[in-house]
């Protein structure tokens, strides 16, 4: 009996060690638009010394905005008077900015760190009516809907199709 208990423990104890070696898990792994693991050479975003990042996998160009309490009338005036990099900018839709979500990608808002937003919920150029525009939550992946005057925590993001 006590060889028997033995022969279990050690089965036990090697499967889990080799169980500890085999993880499914894509943590730490850069992911495209749709959530596959990229090449590990490939990178995703890139950004120039102006602040544009680049996308690869969408070929979209994206600009941070520096604050990060804009009303959504503060964030669609901000994205059509950018003139950064030859200008043509406007305010992303709501698939574009799940398109960026990235879970635990970044410090706490769910986004490459090259982002480096302040804010971490943000206005589409999307209006539910006309009292309200949709954003995206990327501190919890919900897109939601919020009131055009509404400014506290919401981030501007301006994004093109690149030239």
């Amino acid at each position: 009996m006590e060889r028997r208990h033995r022969l279990s423990m050690m089965a036990l104890i090697l499967l889990m060690v080799w169980g500890c070696g085999k993880s499914s898990s894509m943590q730490g792994q850069a992911v495209n638009g749709t959530g596959q693991p990229m090449a590990k050479k490939e990178i995703r975003f890139t950004k120039a010394k102006n602040g544009v990042i680049t996308d690869s996998v969408t070929g979209l160009e994206w600009y941070v905005g520096s604050d990060q309490h804009n009303t959504w009338y503060n964030a669609r005036a901000w994205t059509k008077t950018l003139t950064v990099a030859g200008g043509g900018w406007r305010m992303p839709s709501l698939s574009e900015l799940k398109a960026l979500y990235q879970k635990e990608a970044g410090t706490y808002n769910n986004m490459d760190p090259v982002f480096r937003t302040p804010g971490v919920w943000v206005w589409s150029g999307q209006l539910k009516d006309s009292s309200f525009a949709w954003g995206f939550a990327f501190y919890s992946g919900q897109e939601g809907v919020h009131g055009l005057d509404y400014g506290y925590g919401r981030q501007a993001l301006a994004v093109r199709s690149r030239k």
